[in-house]
């Protein structure tokens, strides 16, 4: 074996593996910039995504794209010299999907305040061709659960064993590919989550439950792809409190545990 031959399987080899664990876990905004009155495609025009260092110019074609986004809710400003600049607020950005977006400039003729319209989600992804559930961080505040295998009871397709096992559309337990950030976190011998993530470290979950890519090639029943938050500019955090008997109830078993005084008088 010459050493050419050595060295390009080791290119591939490198390659494979990086695709590997950077799979799921950015996605991209798409879209073209035209003028209002004329709707000819506006060349040159800057569509920066408000608070990180993402951002794209547009083409000849007025085409622009935006890749390698982590998922969350964004601030997208399109400006240009001459035109009045514009920003889309709340434009949501999903793991391995992608979001189109248009701007439409309307020419400036004299200084004066950006505009700003609110975006809406689609409730049909045309270019999504799996069947899968997607919890972002809001979604995730608002549901009455306190670990993740609650979030998981709460979506379609997914029951919960006598055992406390969780199954996807029927099938068994370790049949599942757990992944965080991209990495697989999946035991491989009982085929359960590694990892136990806090619900507030969540910036996205996505359960896939069929016909799901090439690139989960271990997975059989379903894929569980989470997301992590990532560190910002102020430090915050959040309290969960959780009240009920300090003493359990379990009368039958042990008649005289409500007189049980544990931290004395």
């Amino acid at each position: 074996m010459s050493c050419s031959s050595v060295l390009r399987g080791v290119l591939l080899l490198h390659i494979a593996l990086y695709s590997t664990l950077w799979s799921g876990v950015t996605g991209k905004i798409t879209g073209r910039v035209t003028d209002l009155h004329s709707q000819e495609p506006l060349p040159g025009v800057n569509v920066v995504i408000e608070n990180t260092n993402l951002g794209a110019a547009t083409d000849a074609d007025g085409y622009y794209i935006i890749l390698n986004v982590p998922p969350g809710s964004y601030s997208i400003r399109a400006s240009m010299i001459g035109y009045e600049a514009i920003r889309v607020r709340d434009v949501k950005v999903s793991s391995d999907l992608t979001t189109r977006l248009d701007f439409t400039l309307k020419q400036a003729v004299i200084e004066g305040e950006g505009i700003t319209v609110i975006a809406e989600r689609p409730l049909i992804q045309m270019d999504l061709t799996s069947s899968e559930a997607t919890l972002n961080s809001e979604n995730i505040k608002e549901m009455p659960v306190s670990n993740f295998r609650g979030l998981l009871q709460l979506q379609a397709g997914v029951t919960v064993g006598s055992g406390g096992e969780i199954h996807i559309r029927g099938g068994r337990a370790d049949e599942i590919m757990y992944m965080i950030d991209g990495v697989s976190v999946t035991d491989p011998f009982s085929g359960n989550m590694l990892i136990e993530i806090e619900n507030n470290a969540v910036q996205e979950m996505k359960v896939v439950s069929g016909t799901f890519n090439a690139e989960y090639g271990k997975a059989m029943s379903g894929v569980v792809n989470i997301i992590t938050k990532e560190g910002g500019r102020n430090l915050s955090g959040e309290i969960s409190t959780w009240m009920g008997d300090y003493i359990s109830n379990y009368k039958e078993t042990f008649p005289h545990i409500d007189h049980i005084e544990p931290l004395g008088n």
